[in-house]
């Protein structure tokens, strides 16, 4: 008889009681105690009641709060224990159940911590609903380890980036721009198109950002940001036009020893330009045509930018463009016997775009050319352009 109840004195002593609410004590004091109190495999048991408590809503989000710091606290002792694992996942589940914003912090310094995948998930998970501004310097910080590694060879984990940049997406934080920049053009499929969306979605200005990329970074990003910039459906025609001549004027200063580096650039400003018809680009149109006009007689194989260039001011209305083209357009007429094949097609360009500006004076050069001796396409073009001059 001694015996049992000596055994019976252990069980009490070592056996976790779960209290009911003690007087004074509020609801979640009540169960915080219990969670302390109860055995490692019996906490998640502890978070289970409280969620089936009728007054959840009022104390469920902080308890799961007094978990996860528990978890914290502990990590270094329990860091793999299924039971940890346990009752991160349940306390991760019920902040996010109930919108516990002041657990964001937490959350993250868990997620940091445990790098096992599924906790990581079910946090990425529940971060959206919650209220994550002061979090975006330390997913940033997240995101640059991430692409390191990825640069370095480890592959990229979808399922933990993709939900990254989705909240990113979220904020008003114009910082987020950078990075994520970063990861369009470090990223393919899926990542890519993500960080995209994302980037689109900051409420910010991201024309200035595109600008400042443009103006300030090497020609690959250059190119990159007036490419996404251009598929962007916030940008207006106004600043598609202004970000086209940047770009192209950007692209003129560079040297000539160096003008392959910025070329791809400078044919898609130029390209936008014409599609626009910015005019007010009309002076760095008119100084690429000139490079471009140089560059052509030095090697007569380097003919398309000068068309797109002569392309381009077809499309400016404007008096200074034909006077150009005009005076071009007599110089081939006058030594027309002696043109060589490229030279043709960029008299069969300036024609055409003399043709589109449509200036009557115009008449003479494109007259002349109708009756010389050039090929067959070249005096039909030049008869169609005598057709569409202004009267």
């Amino acid at each position: 008889m001694t015996e049992k109840i000596t055994f019976f004195l252990i069980l009490v002593l070592f056996v976790p009681v779960l209290s009911a609410q003690t007087p004074g004590e509020t609801i979640l004091e009540s169960y915080e105690r219990n969670f302390i109190r109860s055995s490692l495999n019996t906490k998640v048991n502890v978070l289970s009641d409280a969620a089936l408590d009728e007054a959840a809503a009022e104390f469920y989000g902080p308890l799961c709060e007094i978990a996860l710091n528990f978890v914290l606290n502990n990590a270094s002792l329990f860091r793999d224990d299924p039971d940890i694992l346990s009752i991160t996942v349940a306390a991760v589940r019920g902040v996010g159940e109930y919108e516990h914003n002041r657990a964001v912090e937490t959350l993250w310094q868990v997620f940091l911590r445990f790098p096992d995948k599924a906790i990581r998930y079910e946090i990425l998970a529940v971060l959206p609903v919650l209220e994550t501004s002061s979090l975006t310097g330390k997913i940033h910080e997240f995101l640059i380890e991430q692409n390191h590694l990825y640069k370095s060879g480890i592959s990229a984990d979808s399922e933990l980036l993709l939900p990254l940049f989705s909240i990113l997406g979220k904020t008003e934080d114009e910082s987020s721009y950078q990075f994520l920049f970063e990861s369009i053009g470090l990223y393919t499929g899926d990542l890519r198109e993500e960080a995209v969306k994302a980037l689109y979605e900051i409420d910010g200005n991201l024309f200035d950002f595109f600008l400042r990329v443009i103006l300030e970074d090497q020609p690959p990003e250059k190119l990159s940001a007036f490419n996404l910039a251009l598929a962007w459906e916030g940008l207006s025609e106004e600043e598609t036009g202004k970000m086209a001549e940047a770009a192209l004027d950007l692209a003129l200063a560079v040297p000539g020893d160096r003008r392959s580096e910025i070329l791809e650039l400078a044919e898609r400003s130029l390209f936008i330009i014409k599609e626009t018809g910015w005019v007010r680009a009309l002076p760095q149109v008119l100084k690429y045509y000139n490079q471009s006009f140089t560059a052509f007689r030095s090697n007569i194989t380097q003919k398309h930018p000068l068309i797109n260039a002569i392309n381009c001011l077809g499309n400016l209305k404007s008096a200074d463009a034909a006077q150009t083209l005009v005076l071009q357009l007599g110089l081939y007429n006058s030594r027309y016997a002696a043109l060589q094949a490229e030279e043709n097609e960029v008299v069969l360009a300036l024609i055409n775009a003399l043709g589109q500006l449509g200036y009557k004076a115009s008449y003479d050069v494109l007259h002349y050319a109708s009756i010389l001796s050039y090929p067959d396409d070249i005096t039909e073009a030049a008869q169609n352009a005598l057709a569409k001059l202004k009267w």
